[in-house]
């Protein structure tokens, strides 16, 4: 679906960022807008690190998420994370509604380096992370092709990942 520029990403249904299946997972829904990737994040109560504060390993985790996506959508391939760093800037609280944005900030050979972000509506920011996204090995990415969701709308790399255009 496009909302004002933003095109939906196809998801899968095991993730659990992403995964319409997963029975704890977050369900999320990303967008390309423009270069970058986007999601909207209000962390469940059941996911606090202590107290009312998020858990810093789940900041990492959506944050990796739109990073590599960021590198699929950017180098029309599979990524998946060679390495990654992140800065906690502020404590996020529970259910706070927040947005992950990652982009592209280079690339080296075949190799994608990513930044993300995650900020309120108020330009807050509570963490900031880079990564290496390295390429998944030629037919590697064949072995989730089951896995994929695309709906109507999404922005389609069936091709460009070496899937079936006709799967659905």
């Amino acid at each position: 679906m496009t909302h004002s520029g933003r095109i939906l990403l196809p998801w899968s249904k095991s993730c659990f960022v992403c995964g319409e299946a997963n029975p704890r997972g977050l369900r999320a829904k990303l967008y390309q807008v423009d270069a970058r990737i986007e999601m909207s994040f209000a962390a469940p109560r059941e996911l606090v690190g202590w107290s009312n504060v998020v858990h810093g390993g789940l900041l990492g985790t959506v944050m990796d998420e739109a990073m590599a996506w960021a590198a699929i959508v950017d180098g029309r391939s599979g990524y998946f994370a060679a390495e990654c760093s992140i800065r906690f800037q502020k404590p996020l609280s529970v259910g706070h509604p927040c947005w992950v944005r990652a982009r592209v900030v280079g690339t080296r050979r075949r190799l994608k380096d990513t930044e993300a972000w995650i900020e309120d509506d108020a330009g807050v920011a509570y963490a900031r992370g880079r990564g290496r996204y390295v390429p998944l090995p030629r037919g590697q990415i064949d072995l989730f092709r089951h896995d994929f969701v695309w709906a109507e709308g999404c922005l389609d790399l069936r091709e460009a990942l070496g899937l079936d255009p006709n799967q659905a």
